[in-house]
């Protein structure tokens, strides 16, 4: 009787244990996911009180102590296009992202995807190297390397070897009690930037093939997608079975719910991030996902190691400035009104960026019929509030120039119009104009219909006067003048885009 009922202590036990094991396995699984798309800048904006890397840094520790199961993901745009990156480190080669590499690393980001600015590097050896300098890793599931009749997987050095960058990762998490739960990650880039290096497949078919293969390796689906909205918005519903789409390309904060699919972007730039908590319950498989917008801002705390790769770069590129004749921490204008500078809004009509820019034209060089601004010049893509310091214009304009004076025929110009603002929508080739007008099809200047036999003072970048933008080569065989400053006001104001634009803010004060 003694041995049944030791036997039965026994059972009880294991009874006992197999059911706290199951519940304990039944037991919810937290994780968090920190959201950041298209950052061209380490440090903060506008005077200091908007974004920053250093406290994006700040807030995932903050989410790693409130939760382990924390990881920081960038939805593409980061390597380009930003002023330091053009400029030229002490061997010689230009930055070309090296700074945005360092700075993530520093602040702990777990995961990227390509965004179309990533291919504006236009040797694929300079964007091999920052992928191997990334500590961070990257994956996309439509973007591969081309050379010559080959497309094969772009490639990142990890622990000392090269390995494929994959179409997907699954990167488990689990709770106190030991239960997983399987994370299926990938990643999108829509088909923007034609280099010769890279190869797109087509992203709904891309995607829908990893995730047909996730169904069966993950319990959570989670698409970084760099893509437009409203493709984001097809995508999602062409394509169920994401809980989330950390989407980027859009420049402003924005959340939708298509089906079981969520999509969030924030603001360029870490002006805001999301933080994506969920919640996985094994025994129904269910997840519940709570996403907040955060701003980030002066109130948030440096993290100091993140600080500190950051600042070294802005000094670095300061001195360059300053060594250029600029101070480009002094503040020159107050826009109370959003200045538009996004490449989506100037590559496709008048913003006020734009227009901005050719007044300052015309203060230093009036008396022209037209003024013309290449979009492409224009290299901010994001759009700016507040506090404008000479480094937005320096960081807008990247490339300065200077600006030329045409005298071209009705006929010529003409075609420049049809060209800079009908072919070349969409291109760094459109057109930001002042005195010109599209009406019933005809073209009017300063409020009179364009004569083919009359000529015409055109203002324009040297770049564009001299041929080099697409489908305007033949202004090349028209003559161009300019001069190296203009005086204005006694004042003098150097010839270069970067500084007329400086000097008209500063008289405006306000916007």
């Amino acid at each position: 009787m003694r041995i049944y009922r030791q036997l039965w202590i026994v059972l009880a036990v294991v009874a006992m244990s197999a059911c706290q094991t199951a519940r304990k396995a039944s037991q919810p699984i937290e994780f968090t996911i920190l959201q950041y798309n298209d950052v061209y800048e380490i440090a903060p904006l506008e005077g200091g009180k908007s974004g920053g890397l250093a406290r994006v840094a700040t807030v995932k520790k903050e989410l790693l102590r409130e939760n382990p199961n924390t990881i920081a993901v960038l939805a593409g745009d980061f390597l380009s296009p930003s002023v330091l990156a053009n400029l030229k480190m002490a061997n010689g080669e230009r930055i070309s992202g090296l700074q945005m590499v360092e700075t993530l690393n520093a602040a702990g980001l777990d995961y990227a995807t390509f965004g179309n600015h990533e291919f504006d590097l236009k040797d694929p050896g300079v964007l091999q190297n920052r992928i191997n300098q990334s500590k961070f890793k990257y994956i996309t599931c439509n973007a591969m390397r081309r050379a010559g009749d080959q497309i094969k997987p772009f490639q990142q050095q990890i622990d000392g070897q090269l390995r494929d960058v994959p179409k997907y990762v699954v990167h488990e998490f689990s709770n106190a009690a030991g239960a997983k739960v399987r994370v299926g990650l990938t990643g999108v880039v829509l088909p923007f930037n034609k280099q010769d290096y890279v190869s797109y497949a087509p992203v709904t078919a891309s995607i829908k093939e990893v995730l047909g293969v996730l169904q069966s390796q993950a319990d959570v689906n989670v698409a970084i997608t760099h893509l437009a909205i409203d493709e984001d918005k097809q995508l999602a519903a062409d394509v169920p079975g994401f809980a989330l789409f950390i989407g980027g390309h859009d420049h402003t904060h924005m959340k939708y719910q298509v089906g079981g699919t969520a999509i969030t972007k924030a603001d360029a730039n870490v002006k805001t991030v999301y933080i994506h908590r969920f919640t996985y319950y094994p025994k129904t498989k269910k997840t519940v996902l709570n996403s907040t917008l955060k701003t980030i801002d002066d109130k948030i705390a440096d993290d100091p190691a993140t600080k500190a790769v950051a600042d070294k770069w802005q000094r670095d590129a300061f001195k360059i400035m300053e060594e250029q004749g600029y101070q480009p921490q002094r503040q020159i204008m107050v826009a109370k009104t959003k200045l538009e500078c996004t490449e989506e809004k100037v590559r496709s009509r008048q913003t006020n960026m734009g227009a901005l820019t050719l007044q300052g034209f015309e203060t230093v060089n009036p008396g022209a019929d037209v003024y013309l601004l290449n979009s492409g010049s224009m290299r901010l893509d994001d759009d700016i509030l507040g506090t404008l310091t000479e480094y937005d214009i320096l960081r807008t304009f990247p490339f300065g120039g200077a600006i030329s004076t045409m005298q071209l025929p009705g006929e010529a110009l003409g075609r420049v119009l049809q060209a800079g603002l009908v072919t070349n929508v969409g291109e760094g080739g459109y057109m930001q104009v002042r005195h010109v007008e599209q009406r019933d099809g005809k073209w009017w200047i300063k409020g009179e219909m364009l004569k083919n036999e009359k000529t015409y003072t055109v203002v324009l970048p040297d770049f564009v006067a001299t041929g080099k933008e697409a489908n305007l080569g033949f202004l090349k065989d028209f003559a161009a003048s300019q001069k190296p400053n203009f005086t204005v006001n006694a004042a003098t104001v150097r010839n270069d885009i970067r500084d007329i634009a400086i000097y008209y803010m500063e008289q405006l004060g306000t916007y």
